[in-house]
């Protein structure tokens, strides 16, 4: 059904748009940001309007966030074009981006890189929800704009930024399993030639949680099966900034989160421990306009991803070392971007230093670094109706010598409603530190990962219509996995190899239709991420997935319904299928007085039996209620 309503939906925005190009030949593409067509800046590294960016991409704005009630991060980027998501209860999450794989993607906060170079993959479970303004979501190698990491794509967390008068927001609710989640936010600006911008935001959820082990898991016999399995989450986030004169502004964000999520041990003792992820990111920043075409932008920032894992000792034979093995990842990024104008168009010049610390202790002690130097540019081309990108970047990595990326994109429109494009880019991923040195599984001769990405897109906008359809065909090389051939000497339960390579093609649409006090939102992904090496269906991706949703807005009240979802999926080595399933929720808000909300969201109405990673249990039926203060 629901690539049939898109379809039905494109053809009618072609047959308005004929009409349109009939009575208009002069098409403008130029114009101030709004909730319908936001300011993206990551698809370029400068704010940029929606309708102009060429590369693929997803904004989910503060309205929606706000909606989420208690799901987390992971739960709201699944409803989202072109997001798939695997889960192991509250402890374990990636995201997969239009079938690359999770650590493929590069994650950011507020602009500063968050993945961690030990895994190579991001600490969604530390995320709050309740600290996010807005998140931007770009599909397709970026590595051009970027470095290492992103292949398949950036997602790029951004927490609140005060604008105007002083506002304050808080909430707090209860719902299902013994979840509490409770925020509040202060944010504003000062008037006047120098102005003050501030935020801050903090956050606290507990939930009493479930048991996560399903009765297809293979090793549930050494599992426990019956205690609930619970967590514990924060975070804060504060930005403050201010321009000392006109084009000149000086700032500095710094954002903070904590997840305590309970696990099942696996050993013979059945025991329950703890995983402790935290993740923070600190920035300075200045910001000069250095003449009438000449825009620097100095940044020095750090960013940290910890764990530890704590167990009790389970008898004389545990099956793991004692001890509470703890890791911690450090970088330091140094960015100078510049930004001139050459009459309509724009050129990029950027440098860009990181230097990266690792320790990890347990059974095996890791203490190691690495240095990357980077240069890049890029060429932003508007002439009336046509639009173009170029970039290009080198990065110079310890060990690795120097990787080159790029990339370009070109679009045109027939109409300021109609626009089409197409794009090729280049990626590469380093490859991570357990990859390279965990003892007896680490090469330290292992290539990049490298992809090659060609993508073609037809997009139609308008204030009561969108249709967004892209095709593409993303090919990696030197893909990184597990072998037991080849390896090392002694290596004798296997190593990592680039014994891989992965062609991912595909299509993805996605519209939205306003009718009256109605929005009716959906999106359809048909995709064969295939692993070349073996013919297998890259683990955990569907071919199909997809979301529909229908809102109802009106004076105070709002409600809306969703669906998820996701066809057949297989574990590791084409094994363990996991059903394809289809899940539903209900969402609504009630302001019963200027500044007071009433909330509430049904999570998975039918308490449908599915799984995001097999042998595990996502959660079942679950509702969450609150209230909510905005000022106005």
């Amino acid at each position: 059904m629901i690539p049939t309503l898109l379809a039905v939906g494109l053809g009618f925005g072609l047959q308005q748009t004929a009409t349109y190009a009939q009575s208009n030949s002069s098409v403008s593409v130029s114009g101030k940001g709004s909730q319908m067509d936001p300011v993206i800046v990551t698809a370029t590294r400068t704010p940029t309007l929606a309708n102009d960016v060429l590369a693929d991409y997803v904004y989910i704005g503060p309205e929606e966030i706000a909606e989420a009630g208690q799901s987390t991060i992971t739960q709201l980027l699944q409803r989202q074009r072109g997001v798939e998501v695997s889960a192991s209860g509250g402890g374990v999450q990636t995201v997969f981006l239009r079938g690359s794989n999770s650590n493929q993607t590069l994650v950011m906060i507020d602009g500063v890189r968050t993945t961690s170079v030990l895994s190579g993959g991001a600490s969604w479970s530390a995320i709050p929800v309740q600290l996010i303004d807005h998140i931007e979501i770009i599909f397709g190698p970026q590595s051009s704009l970027y470095g290492s990491d992103a292949i398949g794509g950036v997602i790029n967390i951004f927490t609140k930024k005060g604008v105007g008068p002083t506002q304050v927001t808080a909430s707090t609710g209860f719902g299902t399993y013994g979840t509490s989640i409770s925020q509040a936010s202060l944010f504003g600006s000062t008037q006047g030639d120098q102005s003050i911008s501030y935020s801050v935001s903090a956050t606290a959820e507990h939930s009493a949680g479930y048991n996560t082990i399903a009765s297809n898991n293979p090793y549930k016999s050494n599992y426990n099966t019956t205690n609930t399995i619970g967590n514990t989450k924060t975070g804060g986030a504060a930005q403050v900034s201010q321009e000392w004169a006109k084009g000149q502004s000086v700032g500095a964000q710094v954002y903070a989160s904590r997840n305590n999520n309970q696990y099942p041990v696996y050993g013979p003792g059945k025991v329950l421990g703890n995983q402790i992820n935290e993740v923070t990111t600190l920035a300075l920043y200045s910001k000069n306009q250095i003449t009438d075409i000449w825009n620097s932008n100095l940044q020095v920032a750090q960013s940290y991803d910890s764990g530890q894992a704590i167990y009790p000792s389970q008898n004389p034979a545990a099956w793991y070392p004692a001890g509470n093995p703890l890791t911690n990842t450090k970088q330091n990024i140094y960015t100078w971007q510049n930004d001139i104008n050459v009459g309509p168009d724009l050129v990029q010049i950027l440098a860009e230093r990181r230097t990266v610390s690792m320790y990890a202790t347990g059974a095996n002690t890791l203490n190691l670094d690495q240095d990357t130097n980077s240069v890049g540019a890029a060429y932003q081309l508007k002439r009336g109706a046509n639009l173009a990108n170029f970039s290009l970047r080198n990065d110079n990595i310890t060990g690795y010598g120097s990787q080159n990326t790029g990339g370009a994109s070109y679009g045109y429109f027939f109409t300021k409603e109609l626009r089409v494009n197409v794009n090729y880019g280049t990626g590469f991923k380093a490859p991570s530190f357990y990859d390279l040195y965990y003892p007896n599984y680490g090469v330290a001769t292992l290539k990049p990962e490298k992809s090659q990405n060609t993508e073609a897109g037809i997009h139609y906008e308008t204030l009561p219509y969108d249709i967004h359809l892209v095709v593409y065909n993303n090919t990696i090389t030197n893909l990184i996995q597990y072998t037991s051939l080849g390896c090392p000497v002694g290596y004798s339960t296997g190593c990592a190899s680039n014994v891989a390579s992965a062609k991912i093609s595909g299509a993805s649409l996605g519209g939205v239709s306003r009718i009256g006090s109605f929005t009716l939102k959906g999106s359809f992904d048909q995709q064969n991420p295939v692993d070349q090496s073996t013919g297998y269906v890259l683990a955990k991706r569907a071919k199909q997935f997809g979301n529909v949703s229908v809102e109802y807005k009106k004076n105070a009240m709002l409600a809306g319904v969703e669906g998820t979802f996701q066809a057949q999926r297989n574990d590791y080595g084409n094994t363990g299928t996991m059903n394809g399933y289809g899940i539903a929720n209900i969402y609504g808000s009630y302001d019963f007085d200027r500044d007071w909300s009433l909330f509430a969201r049904w999570n998975n109405i039918f308490n449908k039996n599915y799984q995001l990673n097999y042998g595990y249990i996502p959660p079942g039926s679950n509702v969450f209620v609150g209230i909510r203060y905005a000022m106005k």
